[in-house]
């Protein structure tokens, strides 16, 4: 199990606990028409159920922050992993 990430949206935390495999079932239900949907269900998956719904409420309402709060877990999720390439 991954360390959970917090994230403060307004003044509510909300704890993500991503998995490799919840990355990976992200990559592969991705299609060049469908993005958004993909990683909703991410963030769903990976979301303290406990506060799922409050989640869900917040990215039905606020235009963009799916995509945004998918950004920033799945950045931290990696735990300060970079990839470089030499030439």
């Amino acid at each position: 199990m991954s360390n959970p990430i917090t994230v403060t949206i307004n003044e509510t935390e909300f704890d993500f606990s991503p998995e490799v495999s919840n990355h990976n079932d992200y990559i592969n239900e991705m299609m060049p028409d469908n993005k958004v949907a993909p990683a909703r269900r991410f963030l769903t998956r990976t979301v303290n159920q406990e506060q799922k719904a409050e989640l869900v409420q917040l990215l039905d309402s606020v235009p963009g922050l799916i995509m945004d709060l998918f950004s920033v877990v799945e950045k931290e999720s990696r735990g300060g992993v970079t990839v470089t390439l030499k030439n």
